[in-house]
Order: C-alpha cells, then sequence, then structure tokens
C-alpha cells in the first residue's frame, strides 16, 4: 500500500505541475480528462493514506505528522481549487499555485522526515 500512495502523491504533483504550466504560460484550463484523473488519484491517495493510518493506528506509533500532512493536503486542494478555476483572475491563479505548491512542499518533508513530535 505504501508504494501505490507514494505512486499517487508523486502524480498528483506531477499533474499540479501541469496544470500550473498551462495556467501561467498559455492562461487555459487542463482537458477534462486531466481533470477527470486528478479527482481518481486524489480519491486513491485519500484511501491509500487512511489505510496507512490505521495501520499507524493499531501500532500506537505517532501520528501527529500525518495529520499535519492532511491539514496541509486541504489547503493544497483548495487553493488549487482556486488557481485553476476558470473565473479567478491572473493574481488569483498566482497565489493559488504559490500556496498550494508550498503545501506540497511541506508535505513532501513530512513525509520524509517523519518527525515524531510535532506539537
Amino acid at each position: 500500500m505504501k508504494h501505490l500512495h507514494m505512486l499517487m502523491a508523486v502524480l498528483v504533483i506531477v499533474l499540479f505541475l501541469y496544470q500550473s504550466y498551462l495556467v501561467l504560460s498559455a492562461n487555459k484550463s487542463a482537458p477534462r480528462v486531466i481533470k477527470i484523473s486528478n479527482h481518481i488519484i486524489y480519491t486513491l491517495v485519500l484511501l491509500s493514506g487512511a489505510w496507512m493510518l490505521f495501520q499507524l493506528m493499531s501500532v500506537n506509533a505517532p501520528i501527529q505528522w500525518v495529520i499535519a500532512k492532511m491539514v496541509l493536503f486541504v489547503a493544497a486542494i483548495s487553493a488549487s481549487i482556486k488557481a485553476f478555476n476558470n473565473s479567478a483572475t491572473p493574481n488569483q491563479r498566482k497565489t493559488g499555485i504559490l500556496i498550494a505548491g508550498a503545501a506540497y512542499v511541506g508535505i513532501v518533508v513530512l513525509a520524509f522526515t517523519k518527525p515524531g513530535n510535532l506539537f
């Protein structure tokens, strides 16, 4: 399950970079198949992450970093929604991409470091 989760996370970041490139360079939205695949990949990331979270909880492992990752993931999704909205202004698009990119960087850092005590 860990490998599926990591693969889907990489695909989420690749799709985010592709959509950001389209919005910033050509000022157009992604094709419909990209938007649909984005939803499917988000779902697989959430399901595989929930499965691994239950496994961590069953052995009483520290999960504060997982909660921080979930908060950052929600922030990245909400910023991406605003950034890739057709009615968003160019300034809103740039800000949304910046916030979502920072959230994805934070998620990757937490995934690699897995700090034992965040709070």
